[in-house]
């Protein structure tokens, strides 16, 4: 950490003495930006050490690994979402062009149906609402697709104000249902923000803002409903879950290092994070943990990566692991 501390200090002299002095304080503003730097790769530091310290101490959760072979088998590239319903039968959201987007599929991995083909430039998140009707964001157009069990188009929710219409992904993220019927859009790409829709898809509220204090967001990735209505969200970039009534309401936070992706609860109320450091390449050290809500404190982890996570009716765990083989993990 010293050396690394040493090497950005001089790093920060040497692009402050090259940077064009253009105001009369112009030597004070060049240096202000490399130590910025400075500390948020020291902040980076802190952060992914908090969370590998919190893998190292907790025990394997004792879950049985499954492999699901699809049947027929179909191609699937970049596996980003991943929901299930209550017989089980899991939702697959992917990338690729060989099949259609959304893939349902049985728990023994028999191919029961597929579509949205041709309504989405870039597939992101998928949840099943406890009616079993099928929602689909997109984090490139910012909407949000309500299908039927069956695949039938049911409502389009255009979250906008994207700020960045060219960007890849600069738009919703995720979505979740209140108990109330509420729905509950992560719009964490650019914005950072929880937009709030009744169930016609009419906008009734939103809350939020970019920062890293209570109730601010630096992309609010993932979002979930407890049983009790509470709304709990995973602030990516900002290394922790921060949750809050049904009306917005800041109500606490737990803060886990790296970048916190999804967050989900099973139905009785058991709660998984899934994160991964920030500093690691992409799945390498990619960690799902079981939460005590007591205290925010990790019972357990599975080592895999989950892009978008989700909790079985069975108590099974569903990771968006980004490429084949679709994996759940079984109490």
């Amino acid at each position: 950490m010293r050396k690394l501390i040493a090497t950005l200090i001089v790093l920060a002299a040497v692009t402050a003495q090259a940077q064009d002095d253009t105001t009369d304080n112009g030597t004070e503003a060049s240096i202000l930006n490399p130590l910025a730097v400075i500390g948020a790769v020291v902040q980076e530091a802190r952060s992914d050490a908090l969370l590998r310290s919190l893998i190292d101490a907790a025990p394997l959760l004792a879950m049985e690994r499954v492999e699901i072979e699809m049947t027929p088998s179909l191609e699937i590239e970049e596996f980003v979402g991943v929901s299930a319903d209550a017989s089980g039968n899991i939702h697959i959201f992917q990338r690729g062009d060989a099949a259609d987007p959304i893939i349902v599929v049985d728990p023994d991995g028999n191919v029961l149906r597929s579509f949205g083909n041709g309504l989405f430039a870039r597939p992101h998140s998928v949840r099943v609402d406890p009616a079993g009707n099928v929602w689909a964001v997109d984090s490139n157009t910012s909407k949000v697709v309500k299908f039927s069990a069956d695949g039938e188009v049911l409502l389009e929710i255009d979250v906008g104000d994207v700020p960045d219409p060219d960007a890849v992904s600069c738009a919703a993220a995720d979505v979740a249902f209140g108990n109330d019927g509420l729905v509950y859009v992560a719009d964490g790409y650019c914005n950072a923000r929880i937009v709030v829709y009744d169930s016609n898809g009419r906008k009734v509220g939103e809350w939020g803002r970019a920062g890293t204090g209570p109730g601010e967001f630096n992309l609010p990735h993932g979002i979930a409903v407890s049983p009790e209505g509470d709304v709990y969200v995973a602030d990516r970039e900002n290394g922790r879950v921060q949750w809050f009534s049904s009306e917005g309401d800041y109500l606490g936070e737990w803060e886990y290092g790296g970048r916190v992706l999804s967050v989900a609860f099973s139905p009785d109320g058991e709660f998984y994070v899934s994160a991964e450091p920030k500093d690691a390449p992409q799945m390498v050290e990619a960690i799902m943990l079981k939460i005590d809500r007591a205290d925010g404190s990790v019972i357990g982890r599975i080592d895999d990566f989950g892009h978008e996570i989700e909790v079985g009716a069975d108590g099974s765990l569903l990771p968006a692991r980004m490429s084949a083989p679709i994996v759940v993990y079984r109490p």
